[in-house]
C-alpha cells in the first residue's frame, strides 16, 4: 500500500484557512452556523466605512490640490498601518488565536511552509481587513485624483506592502509567544516594561508647541514646513516606501517606484527570516519536557483558608496569577501610558478636551485595563485553567460558589489593574485631579458588573478549550465577542455621557455622582441575573465540560 501523498502548499493553504474559519465559528451541535457566518463576516464592516471615510478624504478639494498634504496622509497612514499590524498580538495579547502553531506540529507541513502559509493566510482576517482599510481607500483616493505612470506596479507595491505588514506581525506575535513559554516570563516581561520606561525617559517628548499657536486660523496657520518635514521622515522608513513609491509613481518616476518596491521586498524577506528563527525556537521550546518546577517546600496555599469559599477564592487567585496571559495584558496599559508620553498625546488631548482631557485619558486607559483583565476570563470562566472545571464536578461542593469565587476574582483583579494604572497615571505624567481620579474608579465600576454578567452567560452558551501552556486554544467565537464588545460599550455608557456633558471645562463632583449611579444601577443587573447564570450553569453543566476537555 503506498503512501498518501504530501499536501502541497495550496492545500495547506485552505487548511490553515479551514481551520482559522471552524475555530473562528466554534462549530458545535446546537450552533447557527449562518448567525456565526455573519458575525464573521460583520465583524470586517468597518473596514468599508474606514476605507469610504479616507476616499473621500483624499478627494476633498483642499486635500487632493495640496502638494504636500497627500503625500503626509498616506505616508503617517502606511507607519500607522504597519505599526498596528506588528503591535497587535502585544495590544490584544491574541498569541492564542494562531494555534496552528501546535495543531500542525504532528502533521506532514515544514516549519517554513507553516511560517509562508501562516503569513498569507493571516492576510484575510477580519481584523486584518480592517487595519489596511484607510490605507486602501486613502491610495484609490489619490489615484483617483492623480494618473499613475505605472499603476501595476501600484498594484505591486500594495501587495508588499501587506506582506511586509504580515511578516513583521508574525515577528512580533511568535516574539510574544516565546516569551510566554519561558519560565521567567514574568520577569523578563516586567524587566522590559521597566527598560522601556527607563529608555523612554531619555527620548526627548515631541514639540507640539504648534497645537498653541493655530489660534482661530486653523489649519492653515501651520508652518508647512513641519508637515514636510514629518512626510519626508516617514517616507524614509520602509512602511513609508508604499506612500511615496504612488507619489513618485503620479510624477512619472517610475526608477524610484521600483527601487522602493524592492526596498519593500527586502525588508519583508528580514522580517520573514526573524519569524523563521523564532518560529524554530517555538519549536524546540515545545517539543521539549520542561524542567521540572520546585516546590516551595512544604507549603500549601489552603492550609489557611478557613471555608471552601475561600479555597475556591484563593484557587482562583493562583489560577490568574500564574497566567502567562493575565501578565502580559497586565503591562499593556503602561506601555501605552508611556507611548502617549513620548508621544506627547496628553498635549493633543488638551488641545482638543480641555480641562475633560486627563479624565477621559486617564479613564480610558484603566477602563482598558480593567476590559482586557474581566472580559478574557469571564467570558471563558470555565476553561481558561484548562481541565479545572472536571475537577470542579468531581469535587463535592455546589457549582454556584465556583461561579461566584471566579466573579469575585475576576472582578476584584480588573478593579485592581484600573487603581494601578490611575495611579501610574498621576505619577508618571503629574496631571489629573481628584475628581478625575475618582470618575475614572467610579467608571471602571460601572463596567466591571457588565462585563461579569455578560462573560457568565458566554462562558455557558459559547465554552471554549483552552490550555494555560499556550500550546493551543480555540477560539472565541466572533458571535461572543461582539456581545462582550456590546457589554462593555453599554458599561462605558454613564462615563462617556458624564464627560460629554461636562465638556471642556472638566468633570465635577456631579458628575462623579452621575457614573456613581449607573455603577449601582449594573451592580443590581449583575446581581439580578447571576442566579440565572447559577441554574444554567447546573442545566448545561455537561455540556460545558464537554466543551472544554474535548480533544
Amino acid at each position: 500500500m503506498s503512501r498518501p501523498p504530501v499536501p502541497g502548499f495550496f492545500r495547506h493553504l485552505l487548511l490553515l484557512w479551514g481551520l482559522r474559519l471552524h475555530l473562528g465559528l466554534n462549530q458545535g451541535p446546537g450552533k447557527s452556523r449562518l448567525l456565526a457566518v455573519a458575525a464573521f463576516v460583520g465583524s470586517s464592516a468597518p473596514g468599508v466605512l474606514l476605507g469610504l471615510s479616507f476616499f473621500k478624504l483624499m478627494r476633498m478639494g483642499a486635500i487632493a490640490h495640496s502638494n504636500v498634504w497627500p503625500y503626509f496622509i498616506l505616508n503617517l497612514l502606511c507607519f500607522v498601518t504597519a505599526a498596528t499590524w506588528v503591535t497587535w498580538p502585544l495590544l490584544s495579547a491574541g498569541v492564542d488565536d494562531h494555534s496552528e502553531l501546535s495543531r500542525y506540529a504532528a502533521f506532514p507541513i515544514s516549519p517554513f511552509r507553516l511560517l509562508i502559509g501562516s503569513t498569507v493566510a493571516s492576510l484575510f482576517e477580519p481584523r486584518a481587513l480592517v487595519f489596511y482599510a484607510p490605507l486602501t481607500g486613502a491610495a484609490l483616493g489619490y489615484a483617483s485624483r492623480h494618473r499613475l505612470a505605472a499603476p501595476w506596479l501600484a498594484v505591486v507595491l500594495y501587495v508588499l506592502f501587506a506582506l511586509f505588514c504580515a511578516a513583521w506581525s508574525r515577528v512580533g506575535l511568535y516574539t510574544v509567544i516565546n516569551v510566554l513559554r519561558e519560565k521567567h516570563s514574568a520577569r523578563i516581561m516586567g524587566g522590559g516594561l521597566l527598560a522601556f520606561l527607563v529608555a523612554a525617559s531619555f527620548i526627548p517628548p515631541i514639540d507640539t508647541s504648534w497645537l498653541t499657536s493655530m489660534g482661530e486660523a486653523g489649519v492653515s496657520a501651520l508652518d508647512m514646513s513641519l508637515i514636510i518635514n514629518a512626510a519626508v521622515a516617514l517616507s524614509q522608513v520602509p512602511p513609508g516606501y508604499f506612500g511615496d513609491g504612488l507619489g513618485q509613481l503620479a510624477h512619472g518616476r517610475v526608477g524610484i517606484a521600483l527601487l522602493e518596491a524592492a526596498g519593500l521586498l527586502f525588508f519583508t524577506g528580514v522580517g520573514m527570516a526573524v519569524a523563521y528563527a523564532l518560529l524554530l525556537r517555538f519549536h524546540r521550546q515545545a517539543g521539549r519536557a520542561g524542567g521540572t518546577q520546585k516546590d516551595g517546600g512544604d507549603r500549601d496555599p489552603f492550609a489557611t483558608t478557613r471555608t471552601r469559599f475561600d479555597t475556591l477564592v484563593r484557587r482562583e487567585v493562583l489560577d490568574l496569577w500564574r497566567n502567562p496571559r493575565a501578565r502580559l495584558l497586565a503591562a499593556v496599559p503602561f506601555i501605552l501610558a508611556i507611548l502617549l508620553k513620548l508621544l506627547s498625546g496628553r498635549d493633543l488631548f488638551v488641545f482638543l478636551l480641555g480641562n475633560s482631557a486627563d479624565a477621559w485619558v486617564m479613564g480610558g486607559l484603566s477602563i482598558y485595563g480593567a476590559v482586557v483583565i474581566a472580559s478574557t476570563f469571564s467570558q471563558n470562566t470555565f476553561a481558561y485553567d484548562g481541565h479545572g472545571f472536571a475537577v470542579f464536578l468531581a469535587a463535592p461542593l455546589d457549582l454556584a460558589d465556583v461561579l461566584r469565587a471566579k466573579n469575585r476574582v475576576q472582578g476584584v483583579a480588573a478593579l485592581g489593574m484600573a487603581v494601578l494604572v490611575g495611579v501610574f497615571y498621576r505619577v508618571y505624567f503629574g496631571a489629573g485631579t481628584l475628581v478625575d481620579f475618582l470618575c475614572a474608579m467610579v467608571a471602571v465600576a460601572a463596567v466591571v458588573p457588565m462585563l461579569l454578567a455578560a462573560g457568565n452567560f458566554l462562558s455557558l452558551y459559547f465554552p471554549v478549550k483552552f490550555h494555560a501552556s499556550l500550546k493551543r486554544r480555540d477560539k472565541i467565537p466572533l458571535t461572543a465577542s461582539m456581545l462582550g464588545i456590546l457589554a462593555a460599550s453599554v458599561g462605558c455608557m454613564p462615563f462617556g455621557h458624564a464627560l460629554r456633558m461636562a465638556g471642556k471645562a472638566g468633570p465635577g463632583w456631579h458628575s462623579v455622582a452621575f457614573i456613581a449611579g449607573g455603577a449601582v444601577l449594573y451592580f443590581t443587573v449583575y446581581r439580578a441575573v447571576r442566579p440565572l447564570a447559577m441554574r444554567l450553569l447546573d442545566q448545561r453543566r455537561e455540556v460545558v465540560l464537554r466543551a472544554v476537555t474535548r480533544e
